[in-house]
């Protein structure tokens, strides 16, 4: 029994790492307190979300395996703090949290037995349709996040505290830096390459005159910070795999912002996706080339 429930204490904290690709409930309990202390609604819509993503998980059978590492809570998580993010709670919002959780449960199930790298697309489509159908009705209203407040002094670190928390919703430098703090505890290397991925992204959004207030609020960036983790590695050609990565997530970030969509972490997937067949590739030229004894 007592094995049972750390088991689910672990595998509920990795839900919340794992928004940032990290297996670690350590990096998980930071980011659930970065949500609570920059807002208390979000941190509470996230943890009820990740509860009702592994409950479903349960009910529907999945794999252990993919539970006791959070594959079920992350994408919940995060449809559940854009929820909230958007629109003021109510009991319609309340209920679309719920379901929407569950159903970004399903899907990434139905993902992870084919084999698909779905990444974050599950809360991306769940939270497309409930924007939709919140904001169409009028079954909700819609709130204007107030909490962008930061230390002046502390200007240079601004951006990179935005990005890294403007990839779960949150404004203030604190929580994003308790988010690099996080993944790097987990994963050293992919908090580094995250944050010369903001870099590059910073410089192309200024190249190409977007606006000044949203590079600087992250806004551009958040999406090269999951590149730069999803992408990090200890071989030279995974810095060349970034830096296009991240081109092509902020370019398609601009042209989705320009024509009025919400982006959310869809650059970053279809970055990704792109990239899948390279690195595919990649590895069959790594095993067909590479000795018999696996030395290089």
């Amino acid at each position: 029994m007592k094995n049972n429930i750390l088991a689910f204490i672990k595998a509920f904290f990795r839900g919340f790492g794992q928004i940032m690709l990290q297996c670690n409930s350590w990096t998980g309990i930071l980011f659930i307190g970065a949500i609570i202390y920059d807002s208390p609604l979000m941190g509470f819509a996230g943890i009820l979300a990740n509860l009702v993503g592994m409950l479903t998980a349960r009910l529907m059978n999945f794999e252990d395996e993919h539970i006791d590492n959070g594959l079920f809570g992350f994408n919940a998580a995060l449809y559940g703090i854009a929820v909230v993010f958007y629109f003021q709670a109510n009991i319609w919002v309340w209920i679309a949290l719920v379901l929407g959780s569950a159903l970004t449960t399903i899907l990434m199930g139905f993902a992870l037995k084919r084999k698909i790298p779905v990444f974050t697309f599950p809360f991306i489509i769940i939270t497309w349709i409930a924007l939709y159908v919140l904001s169409i009705p009028e079954l909700a209203l819609r709130t204007v996040p107030d909490h962008f407040v930061d230390i002046q002094e502390m200007d240079d670190f601004l951006i990179e505290g935005h990005a890294f928390g403007q990839v779960i919703f949150q404004g203030s430098l604190i929580a994003g830096l308790i988010f690099f703090i996080g993944v790097f505890i987990s994963k050293p290397i992919g908090a580094l390459y995250a944050s010369a991925a903001v870099i590059i992204s910073v410089y192309i959004s200024h190249h190409g005159h977007e606006s000044a207030d949203m590079t600087n609020n992250g806004i551009f960036s958040f999406n090269a910070v999951l590149v730069g983790i999803a992408l990090s590695g200890q071989r030279v050609r995974d810095g060349i795999y970034v830096l296009i990565a991240v081109i092509i997530a902020t370019y398609f970030d601009h042209f989705m912002i320009h024509h009025g969509w919400t982006t959310l972490t869809f650059p970053f997937v279809v970055a990704m996706w792109v990239m899948e067949p390279v690195k595919r590739a990649d590895q069959w030229l790594v095993n067909k080339f590479s000795p018999v004894d696996g030395t290089s």
